[in-house]
């Protein structure tokens, strides 16, 4: 991701951070407290070229080893692909990517990135801490766009752009 759009990313996240602590403090619980959630997020543009969305499971810091850590389970998208179901939206020589930025108490921890270029991908992976005692409450899902090697020339305007990130917190029943 260019270096501007990286650093707009993670300013508007530690914003938004931020505000989900301020909201107020997450309760303990338990394993069987926490159930899965849905998210989505999509790269922004008007033909919504990139998408993704499934299921994060947020594991707490009280499971064994004592590493909070997140499961996301999910498929990235990049339109046209075969059997769109939308309407219809022309090859532009972009490729889409998702990023899951996992922070725990305000601070990066964990960071796991899928691309696609006209298809869609299914990806699973869990994001956490290296070391016990932290773990993952804030998750920060973005879908951004970028040139492929064989894109046209003159590059479409914006040549590399982002949705605005979509963010998911520990959510307790």
């Amino acid at each position: 991701m260019p270096r501007p759009i990286r650093r707009s990313a993670v300013v508007l996240a530690a914003a938004l951070l931020t505000l989900t602590a301020l909201a107020g403090p997450a309760r303990a619980g338990t394993d069987t407290d926490l159930a899965p959630q849905q998210f989505t997020a999509d790269s922004g543009d008007s033909c919504r070229y990139g998408l993704a969305e499934g299921t994060l499971e947020f594991l707490p810091v009280s499971a064994p080893p004592g590493l909070g850590s997140v499961t996301v389970t999910g498929t990235v998208a990049d339109r046209p692909y075969e059997r769109d179901p939308g309407p219809i939206c022309r090859d532009d020589g972009l490729f889409s990517f998702v990023t899951f930025y996992a922070y725990g108490n305000g601070r990066l921890i964990a960071e796991g990135t899928t691309k696609v270029d006209n298809d869609i991908t299914k990806y699973s992976f869990q994001l956490g801490p290296r070391e016990p005692g932290s773990g993952v409450d804030t998750l920060v899902v973005q879908v951004c766009r970028a040139a492929t090697t064989n894109a046209p020339t003159p590059l479409p305007t914006p040549a590399g752009y982002c949705g605005t990130p979509q963010v998911y917190s520990l959510h307790w029943r």
